[in-house]
């Protein structure tokens, strides 16, 4: 507990917590990078699940450095949101469910990006069950995200 209340006392953890425009601005921040990896990360799983086939699977993996730039975004952003309500989210289930569920969204995501890259335009039913799975998490893990306020 002295470390969560340590993060909590922290400059980020002070700002985040305790000024007027902090927590807005980091949450903001949070949103914007979640809307940029999950949208990517939806529109890839879309694709594979067959929508949009005029448009080559090959086509999307350019777009996961984009999604890297918006996991690095919600990473700061997120642990800057965790240093200002530590004590608070580290006992909070929710949040531990987020948290596994968006590592496991990445990696099922990076798998997708890998068949992309591979050059497979042939989207065969493995890819299609992987991105419905991938799509099942991601939606998850933002529902957990919002349930976070409510569970304490």
């Amino acid at each position: 507990m002295e470390t969560l209340f340590w993060l909590e006392d922290s400059f980020i953890g002070t700002t985040v917590s305790s000024t007027l425009w902090g927590y807005p601005i980091v949450l903001s921040l949070h949103a914007i990078g979640m809307a940029t990896m999950v949208g990517v990360a939806l529109m890839l799983t879309i694709r594979v699940l067959g929508f949009a086939t005029y448009i080559p699977v090959t086509t999307m993996a350019p777009y996961w450095r984009i999604a890297l730039g918006g996991f690095v975004l919600n990473l700061l952003s997120g642990t800057a949101l965790f240093f200002g309500g530590a004590s608070m989210l580290f006992f909070n289930w929710a949040f531990r469910i987020k948290i596994i569920l968006v590592v496991i969204g990445l990696l099922l995501t990076w798998q997708l990006v890998k068949i992309c890259i591979a050059r497979a335009d042939e989207v065969q039913p493995r890819h299609r069950k992987l991105a419905g799975l991938a799509m099942s998490i991601w939606i998850t893990a933002i529902i957990s995200g919002r349930l976070i306020g409510y569970l304490a």
